[in-house]
């Protein structure tokens, strides 16, 4: 069990946040990243300029044969009994329910949280050392870039979508997606909605395992999909608004370099007023016009970290992908707008979990 000198308890409490914290992180847009100014283009950009990348795959329905299943791996232990430190950028509500999560799953752990200013991120780091942890969980970006520079042991990051902008993988600091599979995602949107035919998404730059995801999970259901790169949330706003007339459903992913509150409000209203469903990864985001969310499961996140902090203990962590996946997806919808659009929302009650893949 966790030695009590070394383990500082967290207050399960859940204030209420400004609306950015709220839709952020492996929900819609967490804060995994340090407060930022983006230059903002004064004009629309050019047609052919090179943020304006779209890649787009227009089918007709497909019948899929699933592809035998693969020989599944060995489980790791219900219970990681080696010592972890916990590490957390923040009190935000989305780390501590992933750090509650661990705690069930880590027999021998420390935590530790960096917006706690009675110590430095030096120490936090050197106490880490002291005692003899054999991995680091770092649960936000802030965390994630000081185990980066700091650990002297590996590191399993989570809730942190712009990972290839901050450069935090090696060859001991892996990652934990921070969106469920995408797979999931539209499969359940197009159990929801059989009409669905065209889905569009904008995201920032460096994200092109991202674009491959969505697109091969389209194709796979016969969905069109129309996704552009954007660099300010003005370009985010422009790029939406050319997409609409081609799309029925809009995919938001939780990219905060290239959303502010004002294009999210805009694009939440404008979308509505023109019949287009909006798939969000944060619950909170529904009652603002979301159609529908599609949240990562705390309990999935930290079996994923176990897992990967499994390999990295049995010398497998060569074999790990930059960033592992995740297995599960909770489904919830905008009741009121559920109606509107006439969906069928057969197996997507609020306390639905679809799928493991």
């Amino acid at each position: 069990m966790p030695s009590p000198v070394r383990i500082r308890r967290l207050r399960w409490s859940l204030p209420a946040g400004v609306l950015l914290l709220m839709i952020t992180g492996c929900s819609l847009l967490r804060p995994d990243t340090e407060p930022r100014v983006i230059e903002e283009p004064d004009l629309p950009p050019a047609v052919g300029s090179q943020a304006q990348i779209e890649v787009e795959i227009v089918h007709p329905p497909i019948v899929v044969v699933p592809a035998p299943e693969p020989e599944p791996e060995p489980l790791p232990p219900a219970v990681y009994s080696h010592r972890v430190a916990i590490v957390l950028s923040g009190r935000q509500p989305s780390y501590e329910s992933v750090a509650h999560e661990l705690e069930q799953v880590l027999e021998d752990y420390s935590l530790y949280d960096l917006s706690d200013r009675s110590q430095t991120v030096r120490n936090v780091f050197s106490s880490i050392a002291d005692e003899k942890a054999t991995a680091v969980v770092a649960i936000g970006l802030r965390a994630a870039l000081s185990a980066r520079a700091l650990s002297e042991v590996p590191v399993v990051f989570c809730q942190v979508f712009n990972v290839n902008e901050n450069d935090l993988i090696t060859d001991t600091v892996k990652g934990v997606s921070a969106i469920p599979p995408l797979s999931l995602q539209l499969k359940a949107w197009k159990e929801l909605d059989p009409q669905l035919q065209n889905v569009g998404a904008i995201v920032g730059e460096g994200h092109e395992d991202l674009i491959e995801e969505a697109t091969q999970a389209a194709e796979e259901l016969g969905l069109g999909m129309h996704i552009k790169v954007a660099g300010s949330d003005k370009e985010t706003l422009y790029l939406f608004n050319r997409l609409v007339p081609d799309i029925d459903g809009f995919l938001l992913f939780p990219d905060n370099r290239i959303l502010s509150r004002t294009v999210l409000d805009e694009i939440l209203g404008y979308a509505s007023r023109h019949h287009v469903q909006i798939a969000v990864f944060n619950e909170s985001l529904l009652a603002m016009g979301a159609t529908l969310s599609a949240s990562s499961v705390d309990a999935d996140i930290a079996s994923t970290i176990v897992r990967v902090l499994d390999r990295f203990e049995n010398n497998k962590g060569g074999l790990l992908p930059a960033i592992t996946p995740l297995t599960a997806i909770q489904i919830r919808t905008n009741k009121a707008l559920v109606q509107q659009y006439g969906l069928d929302e057969a197996g997507t009650s609020p306390e639905s979990i679809a799928g493991a893949l």
